[in-house]
């Protein structure tokens, strides 16, 4: 599906919008700073794609914070400082709340929604999902966070730049 248009604002306060979609191979995930359950994994994931895949050129690497009351810019910076994450084609980005609501529900069709009250429970509950999007802003693939499903987008991505659409 087509990437319909939003504005966001990345760790550095800039804003990211569709258009920064265009042009380049993107890998989206989905996550909060202060997650204690697959937020982690998926950062680490994602870390890893990014060095596998420095050799592939116009390749870029987006997390989106499903929890913009507590993920600020600054917070997303301080995260990525913490987490020695590379900001050289890494961009972490929230936004107002309906903003993300839209962009993960009606954009990304993933699901999204708050957590119950138990202890044992993350506070959102948000796909554990990666998503490969394509130079024109259209979702390719959704991959799960396993060891196969990072192998597969590793290969699609490594297609798609081989052979634009």
């Amino acid at each position: 599906s087509q990437l319909p248009e939003f504005s966001l604002v990345d760790q550095n306060g800039r804003v990211f919008d569709r258009q920064a979609l265009e042009g380049a191979l993107s890998v989206a995930d989905f996550i909060f700073t202060h997650c204690r359950s697959t937020c982690p994994r998926l950062t680490a994931h994602m870390q890893g794609l990014q060095a596998r895949l420095s050799d592939v050129p116009n390749t870029q690497f987006l997390s989106v914070s499903v929890d913009p009351t507590n993920d600020t810019p600054e917070v997303l910076k301080a995260y990525m400082t913490k987490n020695e994450l590379s900001e050289a084609n890494w961009r972490f980005v929230t936004g107002e709340e309906q903003a993300i609501r839209d962009v993960v529900l009606t954009g990304f069709k993933l699901g999204l929604a708050e957590g119950n009250d138990r202890p044992d429970t993350e506070a959102i509950m948000h796909a554990n999902h990666f998503v490969l999007v394509d130079d024109k802003a259209q979702v390719r693939g959704y991959y799960r966070a396993n060891n196969d499903g990072i192998a597969d987008l590793e290969r699609d991505l490594r297609f798609l730049a081989a052979n634009p659409p």
